[in-house]
């Protein structure tokens, strides 16, 4: 009895140990959970959610320490939560992890190190205060330029039709180099309605065309052709097709100086990336003038002037040039630029890639063809004589005088011609005899434009030749069906030749899928008009002459037979 009744003692004693030891964990447990729930309600779930599902655990744990356990001491201990205890911190840790350690600072240093822009500004030995501050500036001018632009830029919408006469602000390529046809503002300096270039323009009689940022299409947006005609004035009063600012002149300096500043920070990163000029070695200093060539005039931009006049830009440097390379495209009057580069002065330029001589376009039936570069005249348009053969091309002094060097290329149409003659031939051939053609130029079921001298046909149309007379067919578009049918004459026999080559057409001469010869040497149709006289083997006593002429013979036999016989009476 003895022995049960301490046996109990001890098992009672053990119990109640167990529920001392379990109330302190459930009340340590509790604290924890009080103070996540007190700074996050799903952080709470969170931790109930991992006590729950990882209970078992700390159980077998606790089994495997204690064998002597019963079943029912088992279930008085299952509501310890140690193990979950530390999960709780867990998620506390992990809501820390964005704070400052030093875990977090490592990845920061080489991140730092790895920009290879910032070193340049900072790194530089010989840079006075004042020049890194205004390095630093304009990088940060230049960020708040792209902010703003890319949060006032409207959605693409229609754009009014009506004829604006007014101010308009003036805006313009941040890179001289950049694309001057893109409503992208990202590329245009300054910054959205900070522009104080304001000009005048009267936009009656202009025709609008589609914009672009990437593949948006922004519906009659811009003016293209022949920009300048509606340009009334520029901010300085002045009048023309550019407009040149200069440093320290008494009418535009100012200008310079805000236009320049506007554009520094992009127009010196676009230079270093081209010609590999250091940033610290770029200096506004060398920058004597700049001229503004209008490009475009695009409306719809909202703010105080939503009529913008977009110019390109012409940089005179003592340190670089910019080369750009500009495509007139079949049936246009305008060039497109193509592509740019900027250059160390005295250097070379290099042929551009992106448009390839010789290349070909086929346009209403006609083939047109890249024929070459031309370099710029003093007048700044094409040279059409003095096509570029050599490259690199070094540029002078002359083609250099506004900082810029321009090189022009054109789509002209593959045309061909053909020589029609005319030879009549036999000994009845009437060589004064007008013979008459039809002439036809055609290109499936489309007729082609072609010229008999100088005047210019597009429907089928007549031609007169005579002996050994000939007609040139000129501008005949290569690739084209020509067709040439003299009409029946009776009595001739009719044959032609085309190249020297026998045709098979008799009265029609067919030319198909017309090529340029050899040196583009006219193609050669000779039409031959054959006539001989058939020579007579008797009389035809049935007609009336040779009955007429037989008793004449007649009549004259009988009066030469009666006086001779009266002669001899």
């Amino acid at each position: 009895m003895i022995h049960n009744h301490s046996s109990g003692k001890h098992g009672l004693l053990r119990k109640m140990l167990a529920v001392c030891i379990a109330f302190a964990m459930i009340c340590s447990v509790s604290i924890s959970a009080f103070s996540v729930e007190a700074s996050s309600e799903n952080t709470d779930e969170t931790v109930q959610s991992v006590m729950t599902e990882e209970e078992g655990d700390p159980e077998a744990a606790e089994a495997e320490t204690d064998s002597e356990q019963t079943p029912g001491e088992e279930q008085t201990e299952e509501p310890e939560v140690t193990p979950p205890e530390d999960n709780v911190e867990n998620p506390d840790a992990d809501n820390a992890e964005p704070t400052p350690s030093e875990d977090n600072e490592q990845p920061a240093d080489p991140t730092v190190t790895e920009q290879p822009e910032e070193p340049t500004v900072t790194e530089q030995p010989t840079a006075t205060p004042t020049q890194v501050e205004e390095l630093e500036k304009d990088k940060a001018d230049s960020e708040v330029q792209t902010q703003d632009a890319k949060a006032k830029w409207p959605t693409p919408t229609p754009a009014s039709s009506t004829t604006y006469s007014g101010k308009a602000a003036i805006y313009y390529l941040a890179n001289p180099a950049g694309d001057p046809w893109t409503n992208d503002t990202g590329a245009w300096a300054p910054a959205q309605e900070t522009s104080n270039t304001i000009g005048n323009i009267n936009t009656d009689g202009a025709t609008w065309e589609d914009g672009y940022v990437g593949n948006t299409v922004y519906k009659e947006k811009n003016i293209k052709s022949n920009v300048s005609k509606y340009i009334t004035s520029w901010p300085d009063g002045s009048k023309g097709t550019t407009w040149t600012v200069k440093r320290g002149d008494a009418t535009t300096g100012s200008y310079f100086t805000f236009v320049l500043d506007s554009i520094w920070y992009n127009y010196k990163t676009a230079i270093s990336k081209d010609t590999g000029i250091a940033l610290r070695d770029l200096n506004k200093e060398d920058i004597l003038e700049i001229t503004l060539t209008p490009r475009k005039i695009s409306r719809d931009n909202g703010g105080t002037y939503p009529y913008h006049i977009d110019c390109a830009l012409s940089i005179k440097s003592k340190s670089v040039f910019t080369a750009k390379f500009w495509v007139k495209d079949p049936g246009e009057t305008d060039y497109t630029q193509v592509d740019a580069k900027n250059y160390k002065t005295g250097d070379s330029v290099v042929e551009t890639t992106k448009a390839e001589i010789g290349s070909t376009k086929e346009v209403n039936g006609i083939i047109y063809v890249l024929d070459g570069w031309y370099p710029e005249n003093e007048t700044g348009g094409a040279y059409k004589d003095q096509k570029i053969t050599n490259w690199n091309y070094t540029p002078n002094a002359t083609e250099l005088a506004d900082g810029t060097v321009n090189f022009y290329a054109h789509y002209t149409p593959l045309y061909t011609s053909v020589n029609i003659k005319k030879l009549v031939t036999g000994n009845m051939g009437d060589k004064s005899k007008p013979f008459h053609f039809k002439v036809s130029v055609v290109k499936g079921n489309t007729n082609l434009p072609f010229k008999i001298d100088k005047t210019q046909y597009t429907d089928p149309t007549e031609i007169t030749l005579s002996d050994n007379q000939t007609t040139a067919l000129t501008q005949v578009p290569v690739g084209a069906t020509v067709t040439i049918t003299e009409d029946n004459y009776s009595g001739y026999t009719t044959s032609c030749t085309i190249d020297g080559s026998a045709s098979a057409g008799g009265r029609t001469a067919t030319i198909s899928n017309i090529q340029q010869n050899n040196e583009n040497a006219a193609h050669e149709v000779t039409f031959t008009n054959n006539k001989e006289a058939i020579p007579d083997t008797g009389l035809n006593l049935g007609t009336t002459p040779y009955i007429l002429a037989l008793g004449i013979v007649a009549l004259g036999a009988g009066l030469l037979l009666f006086g001779r016989r009266k002669r001899q009476s």
